[in-house]
């Protein structure tokens, strides 16, 4: 029989790789891959809607499975890996498909090869303009900033004064600036204190560092405020003003970059049912979250609880339950209770209020800990540094007892906040 021709330059296995028929050496490398899955044929079948029989027959070489079937196992492979199979190892596999056809088919294979290949040009054309648009709409987030803006032009049409926008723009962009890439590759914690002094502005501030960060990427945002629900809920509530929409043109906005809210101002943090509000969807799922194409489009988590041991523990087991994603998410940890002066006089073992608020910090460490992209910002009255210094930069390798690894001063020279509401 006349070999078929087959278009140039595909790529062939090894002799070796091709000793017998081509078909049951397909079969077995399916086999393996299919292992690497840990689940039985019949469930695998109903997750990927083929036929159980069918699947059963490929995998034993009974049948030449169609190269739609090994795509969509290479696909799953990839996934439970969670990481992308190498071009390489794809095109041997493919390569070893066509042979099998080749042998199986004759010149027929000519046909299903031209149609294999135009089958997978078609494939990588829609994954390439879903690419394009995915970095298109990070590109948009990042540059112009979508929140950011929208929060500061609701600050300009309640007349805030320039001059104050530009104060509130300086402090926000620093503090940003000192926290970890979240596209980064490797995970990098940081913690740093924003100094703010009481009814100064703390909440706008805060509320300015979370607009410019979910604009950079972060994805999952916890706020820490008072030990008391009216303070809880006035958090809740000024930061909903800022980040969610107010108008018809922010109601656009709030379509386009969704913010999902995990408590409300009447309702401070409840457990969920195996941790689903923490699962963070992922466009291509070889890639892992903090990868441009899947952190833009990843819809992000806002959380303002209470400094309660009880609620704490809550989210703490909501973490827990949400698995090993949340070491890709990019999270930002906001602390608006700024350390009480009788913690830092006689430490944590001083009464009972050190003795809660001991407890309190451990829990808030082991959320911390859970999360190995978090960046911490905490606002306290006042940290003693160079006062002519609008930065400083320290290394800790605690969160919350140690020196902070960078200090934003909200106000170096000015004598009074720059920034307070005119209203």
């Amino acid at each position: 029989m006349t070999t078929p021709y087959l278009p140039p330059n595909q790529p062939q296995l090894p002799p070796s790789s091709l000793a017998g028929p081509a078909l049951p050496v397909l079969a077995e490398t399916l086999r393996s891959l299919f292992k690497e899955l840990g689940r039985s044929q019949r469930d695998f079948s109903a997750h990927v809607y083929w036929d159980h029989t069918a699947v059963s027959r490929y995998l034993r070489g009974e049948r030449l499975a169609p190269w739609e079937f090994v795509d969509t196992l290479l696909r799953e492979v990839e996934i439970a890996r969670g990481k992308p199979m190498s071009p390489e190892k794809r095109e041997r596999i493919a390569a070893l498909h066509r042979r099998a056809l080749e042998e199986r088919n004759g010149w027929s294979a000519l046909v299903q090869v031209l149609r294999q290949d135009n089958q997978q040009a078609e494939e990588r054309a829609r994954r390439a303009e879903s690419e394009l648009q995915a970095l298109a709409t990070t590109r948009q987030a990042r540059d112009k900033g979508w929140r950011w803006s929208a929060f500061t032009n609701s600050l300009a049409e309640r007349g805030w004064p320039e001059v104050s926008l530009t104060a509130l723009e300086r402090v926000t962009a620093r503090a940003l600036a000192c926290l970890a890439d979240p596209t980064a590759e490797a995970p990098y914690r940081t913690s740093g204190v924003i100094t703010a002094g009481a009814q100064s502005g703390r909440t706008t501030i805060g509320a300015g560092v979370i607009a410019r960060a979910l604009d950079a990427g972060y994805r999952l945002v916890i706020v820490f405020s008072g030990t008391l629900n009216l303070l809880r809920s006035q958090t809740q509530r000024r930061l909903e003003e800022a980040l969610l929409a107010s108008d018809d043109a922010d109601q656009q906005l709030q379509a386009r970059f969704p913010l999902l809210r995990l408590t409300s101002e009447e309702s401070d943090y409840r457990s969920m049912p195996s941790g689903v509000a923490l699962q963070f969807e992922k466009r291509h799922k070889a890639l892992p979250l903090f990868s441009p194409l899947n952190l833009h489009p990843a819809v992000p988590r806002l959380l303002v609880v209470k400094q309660n041991v009880a609620v704490l523990k809550k989210l703490l087991k909501d973490l827990r339950a949400a698995g090993p994603i949340l070491e890709e998410v990019p999270a930002l940890i906001v602390d608006f209770e700024p350390s009480p002066p009788y913690l830092a006089l006689y430490g944590s073992g001083y009464g009972n209020e050190t003795g809660i608020q001991s407890r309190i910090d451990l829990i808030r460490s082991e959320i911390v800990s859970l999360l190995p992209r978090a960046q911490v910002v905490r606002f306290e009255h006042q940290v003693t540094c160079d006062s002519s210094s609008a930065i400083t930069t320290m290394r800790s390798e605690s969160l919350w007892d140690g020196p902070p690894d960078f200090v934003v001063s909200a106000h170096p020279r000015e004598p009074r906040w720059a920034w307070e509401d005119p209203a």
